[in-house]
């Protein structure tokens, strides 16, 4: 009796250190191999500059409002800003008149500064385009003209241009503008994006098919001087409905065009390049932190629509991981999140545009890229693998946690013996750090039995992360009102973010030292070997592991 309880409890031990999750796969299959790992966080979004690029070195920049059309304000009074509009209007003559210089000196001086121009969006039109239109007042409809306060939004002009056959001249002129100055090559690695999240009232007071029929308009235009330009647009989540009681001039909610836009460019052969989305993650939100149904939600109906462009390409052209979009201090400006929330959000979306890569996810434009910023440490660690092949992971076993979500990222430079894993643990439903789970990391190689590879590995969880270490002792320093989760310099008290600036981690993510690994006989006895290591990882944590054949010493 005594050798039947010890061998009990001997089991139940066992399978308690035991990994019960284990990400596996096979460097050896065809069928596992998938695409090169691209930079999915390569581009920064830019407003209207006028003085060269404000981002750091390494990523490319898309330009949003640089064709105009967009307000000053003096003494707390917005104006019609005219000091860059590429168009103007003559109304002594009745004609439109270009005037390049001020564009081109600022695109210039973005070239110059050594920033790569990603995109440029053709949004606010120039305020030449109101010419025409009649204004009826504040609060009326006659489902004809638009109202007074319609003339002018927070970003500026945000109507349909009145000439249509105007604006689609002022586009053809402007490319032939762009090529006749920087040559046909350099404009043809630009993109050209109509709109801005366009069924937002303040970017586009017009009604869906006014722009659906400005966008033909507009991709028309560009294309007759430059038939292989990259064009698209940015539009605002599928099922999108603004709430409240606001309706366009001729009466229908603001919702989504995705659906009639898809339709009409597959009836008409209008060709979409690239289709952009935005998503905010509130981290605090549970829905919007739901990564479990984010393929579905955001890009499955328009991947999934019949008469999708199979070609079209989805970007996330604006995003941020954030505690609110507008925080206490009533600046109106989001504050991102800076505890390690952001970083498994990230690579969750990462490896979602991976796994997806093949009906056409591409790229996330993140806010807060200027110059002296720093990628997050998930970001980082993915462009670490940038060039290397994917290949699919297998997930068996199930957390101790069963709401957990972990996955892996498998990597191979296939031009050298070199591999990486980037595991990490995520929680949709709970942003509450619990206990860790074990979990095993195997893979396939060519390599015989008995091969010694060499491995490190750099973990990352809430007991690195700056911030989170920093409040340990000084949350007094938090303002009343704000999430301590959220960005340093917009949580803190003034003395507080000096303290902060000033304030050394005592426990950054570092790299272990090299340590042996023998391979074995794969699990399905087929030729070959097998690498198996376990560890464990903590609630929105990741773990990098670098594999390699060879000597290595620190």
């Amino acid at each position: 009796m005594k050798i039947i309880v010890l061998s009990f409890l001997w089991f139940i031990i066992s399978i308690s250190i035991q990994a019960q999750v284990k990400f596996s796969t096979d460097f050896t299959s065809e069928s596992k191999r998938k695409f090169p790992i691209h930079d999915v966080w390569n581009a920064a979004n830019r407003i209207s500059p006028r003085n060269g690029s404000t981002i750091r070195p390494g990523l490319k920049m898309n330009i949003v409002r640089m064709i105009e059309g967009i307000i000053k304000v003096v003494n707390g009074v917005p104006y019609m800003d005219l000091d860059f509009d590429p168009c103007l209007y003559d109304s002594i003559n009745n004609v439109y008149v270009y005037r390049w210089e001020p564009l081109i000196e600022r695109l210039d001086k973005l070239i110059n500064s050594k920033t790569e121009i990603f995109q440029i969006a053709l949004d606010q039109p120039p305020w030449a385009f109101q010419h025409g239109y009649k204004f009826i007042p504040t609060g009326t409809r006659d489902n004809i003209n638009f109202r007074e306060n319609e003339r002018m939004s927070k970003y500026g002009n945000s109507l349909p241009p009145a000439d249509k056959r105007a604006y689609h001249d002022f586009i053809k002129a402007l490319m032939v503008k762009l090529v006749e100055t920087y040559g046909k090559e350099k404009v043809l690695s630009w993109r050209f994006r109509v709109g801005s999240e366009i069924e937002t009232p303040e970017h586009w007071y017009g009604t869906k098919q006014d722009f659906i029929e400005h966008f033909a308009n507009t991709e028309s235009a560009v294309r007759s001087v430059l038939p292989n330009a990259i064009v698209g647009l940015h539009t605002r989540e599928h099922g999108f409905l603004k709430t409240g009681k606001m309706l366009n001039y001729k009466g229908e909610p603001f919702a989504s065009f995705i659906e009639d836009l898809i339709d009409y460019n597959f009836a008409n052969n209008v060709k979409c390049d690239f289709w952009g989305l935005s998503d905010y993650i509130k981290i605090g939100d549970s829905s919007s932190r739901n990564m479990r149904d984010k393929y579905a939600k955001s890009f499955a109906p328009l991947i999934s629509n019949p008469k999708w462009n199979a070609n079209t390409t989805i970007d996330l052209m604006e995003y941020s991981t954030v505690t609110t979009m507008n925080g206490a201090d009533g600046r109106g400006v989001l504050i991102t999140c800076e505890t390690t929330h952001r970083d498994i959000v990230e690579l969750v979306l990462s490896n979602m545009f991976y796994k997806y890569n093949s009906k056409g996810l591409k790229y996330i434009y993140r806010w807060a890229n200027g110059i002296g910023s720093e990628d997050p440490e998930g970001i980082k660690e993915i462009k670490s693998m940038l060039g290397m092949v994917r290949y699919e992971t297998s997930i068996t076993g199930n957390p101790n946690t069963a709401t957990n979500e972990l996955d892996a990222i498998f990597a191979k430079d296939e031009t050298q013996n070199e591999y990486d894993v980037l595991i990490y643990n995520y929680n949709s439903q709970s942003i509450n750090y619990i206990e860790s789970e074990a979990v095993n990391v195997s893979f396939f190689t060519a390599f015989p039995v008995g091969t010694t590879l060499y491995y490190r590995s750099k973990s990352y969880g809430k007991e690195n992360n700056k911030l989170q270490n920093f409040l340990v002792n000084n949350s007094n320093f938090v303002k009343s009102g704000f999430d301590n989760k959220g960005a340093a310099n917009r949580i803190l008290t003034p003395e507080g973010y000096k303290a902060y600036k000033n304030y050394e981690n005592p426990n950054p993510h570092l790299f272990t030292k090299w340590k042996s690994v023998t391979t074995t006989a794969r699990s399905d006895g087929k030729s070959g070997s097998e690498v198996n290591v376990d560890t464990k990882i903590g609630s929105f944590a990741f773990e990098k592991f670098e594999f390699r054949y060879g000597v290595f010493e620190d």
